[in-house]
C-alpha cells in the first residue's frame, strides 16, 4: 500500500536513488526529475503529496523554480535542498515558501518525511468543512448539523417540510434542532 507520492528534483541522480531507495522501502511512491524542466512536466500530470528539490541545477535553479510555483499558487510542500547552502539561501527558501531546508547528504530523511506528510494530513483533514477535528464531538457534530440545515433550507427556498424530508425527520423535531442551532428558519 503506497502512503505517499514525493517528487525528487535533484540533478545528482546518486543523491537521488539514495533518497529514492530509502523512501520507496517504507512503501512511498517516487518520482525523480532531473532538473526544473522535467520536474514541470511531471507536475502537470500527477499530483504529489511532497517535493524535495535541490538548489543548484542546471538550467533553471530551485530557487526561482520554487518561486515560480509559489507565485502561482502552488500548494503541495517543497522541502529545498542543497550541498553547499549558505545561511541566506536558507532564509530566501522559507520566505518563498519552502516547508524546511535540508543540508545534503541526507541522513535520516524518514522522520522528517513522516512529520511533513502527517502535517499535510492533518491540515486536510481540519480543512474538511472547516471543522475544528479538536472540539469535543457534541460542538463538532452541532457545527456539521448547522452547516447541513443551513445548506438544504437555501438549496430548498427554506421549505421547511422538504428539508425535513430530505433529513428523515418529523416537522417539529426539525424546528426544535433549528431553535436549538440557532438557525433562522426564514
Amino acid at each position: 500500500m503506497i502512503i505517499g507520492n514525493i517528487l525528487i528534483i535533484d540533478d545528482e541522480s546518486i543523491n537521488a536513488e539514495a533518497i529514492k531507495d530509502t523512501l520507496e522501502d517504507v512503501n512511498y511512491n517516487v518520482v525523480l526529475a532531473a532538473d526544473a524542466q522535467q520536474a514541470k512536466i511531471i507536475v502537470k500530470k500527477q499530483t504529489f503529496d511532497l517535493i524535495m528539490m535541490d538548489v543548484w541545477m542546471p538550467g533553471q535553479d530551485g530557487m526561482s523554480l520554487l518561486e515560480e510555483w509559489m507565485s502561482a499558487g502552488f500548494s503541495t510542500p517543497v522541502v529545498m535542498m542543497s550541498g553547499h547552502a549558505e545561511h541566506q539561501d536558507v532564509v530566501k527558501a522559507i520566505k518563498l515558501g519552502a516547508v524546511d531546508f535540508l543540508k545534503k547528504p541526507l541522513h535520516d530523511i524518514l522522520p522528517l518525511v513522516r512529520k511533513l506528510l502527517a502535517e499535510k494530513i492533518n491540515d486536510d483533514k481540519l480543512k474538511i468543512g472547516g471543522i475544528n477535528f479538536d472540539l469535543p464531538l457534541k460542538a463538532v457534530r452541532n457545527i456539521f448539523e448547522a452547516q447541513y440545515f443551513e445548506h438544504h433550507l437555501a438549496q430548498n427556498n427554506h421549505n421547511i417540510a422538504k428539508v425535513a424530508e430530505l433529513a428523515g425527520l418529523e416537522r417539529t423535531t426539525l424546528y426544535r434542532k433549528l431553535k436549538d442551532l440557532g438557525i433562522d428558519k426564514k
